[in-house]
C-alpha cells in the first residue's frame, strides 16, 4: 500500500517544512522523484535492503524533510531504518556536524535547496549527488515482516490509519509516532503535513494560519 501510494502521488503539497531560514513545500509529485532519486542513489553507493539503514538524521533532526525523503526512500528500495547510528553500522546517513560513522556513510548539508557541502566531510560522500541520480524506478516489495523502521514492520507500515486533513506538527520528538502521522499518514490518505522547526509561538499560529492547518 505505501509503496503503490508513493507511486500515485499528484501535485497537491505533502510537506511543507519551516524553519528560521527556509521554507520547503514538496508536492507528491517532488516528493516521489526525491524519494526515487534517492533509493537510486542508495543503491550505488552499495546500500543493501537486507540490512537496516542506520538513520542518523532520525535522531538530530527528526522533522526534516530530508529525513523523511530517506525514510520514504529507503522503504522504496525494500529495506528498513533503525534510527541513530550504531557502532559497526553498514550504511549510516547522518547530518552536517554528526561525525559517526558507517561502512559507508552519506552526509547531508541540509541547505534549503539542496546544496552540498563546500568541503565534503571525512567519511563521507555527499547527498548532494542525489541531485544526478534519474528520479525513477519501481519499488522493491519485502516481506511485511521485515523492519521498517526499528522494531516496526512493513505490514505494520502498511496499516497505519491514513489521514485525509492537513496537520501541523511543531518541534517534533524522534521517534516512529511523528513519522507516522507526518509522512505516512498523509501518504495514505491524500493528507499534508506541516512541520515547523525552531521557531517561536507567534510564528508558529502565523503559520498555521497561513497554511490553513489543524
Amino acid at each position: 500500500m505505501f509503496l503503490d501510494a508513493v507511486s500515485r502521488l499528484g501535485a497537491a503539497p505533502l510537506i511543507t517544512y519551516y524553519d528560521p531560514e527556509s521554507r520547503i513545500e514538496l508536492s507528491g509529485t517532488t516528493f516521489a522523484n526525491w524519494v526515487m532519486k534517492t533509493a537510486n542513489l542508495f543503491d550505488d553507493l552499495g546500500g543493501d535492503a537486507d540490512d537496516p539503514v542506520s538513520l542518523g538524521l532520525a535522531e538530530t533532526h527528526p522533522g526534516h524533510w530530508v529525513t523523511l525523503i530517506w525514510a520514504a526512500a529507503v522503504w522504496y528500495a525494500g529495506g528498513g531504518v533503525q534510527p541513530g547510528v550504531d557502532a559497526g553500522a553498514d550504511f549510516a546517513v547522518v547530518g552536517p556536524d554528526d561525525e559517526r560513522r558507517g561502512d559507508v556513510t552519506v552526509a547531508c548539508s541540509l541547505h534549503p535547496m539542496g546544496r552540498g557541502f563546500e568541503q565534503v566531510p571525512d567519511g563521507a560522500s555527499d547527498y548532494a549527488d542525489v541531485l544526478a541520480q534519474p528520479d525513477a524506478g519501481f519499488p522493491n516489495p519485502t516481506a511485511g515482516d521485515a523492519p521498517a523502521w526499528g522494531d516496526v514492520t512493513h505490514a505494520e507500515l502498511n496499516r497505519v490509519e491514513p489521514r485525509s486533513d492537513r496537520r501541523l506538527f511543531t518541534d517534533p520528538p524522534a521517534g516512529w509516532a511523528f513519522v507516522a502521522d507526518a509522512l505516512v499518514a498523509p501518504l495514505l490518505g491524500g493528507g499534508s503535513s506541516v512541520v515547523v522547526v525552531g521557531m517561536d509561538e507567534a510564528a508558529v499560529e502565523r503559520i498555521r494560519e497561513s497554511e490553513r492547518s489543524a
